[in-house]
């Protein structure tokens, strides 16, 4: 059994392969800015946040009408 981590061997044209099709890793012009991308993140996370508070609500309104709405 082999316990060394393979290492993948990129030669120097596949390279600039990558380079010319634009997938270089260190080219930053088309992503957003760091400070863009977290409050993407931050406005995600709150609307999943607020779905989730609006469900329970809506879940806790049908018990309670389950339980108490037809007693009357």
């Amino acid at each position: 059994m082999r316990t060394e981590k393979q290492i993948k061997i990129i030669k120097r044209a596949k390279h600039n392969d990558y380079k010319a099709a634009g997938l270089d890793k260190r080219r930053t012009s088309d992503r957003n800015h760091p400070a863009e991308t977290k409050r993407d993140a931050v406005a995600i996370i709150t609307e999943w946040v607020s779905e989730l508070r609006r469900k329970k609500a809506q879940e806790a309104v049908q018990g309670f009408q389950s339980l108490f709405g037809n007693s009357g």
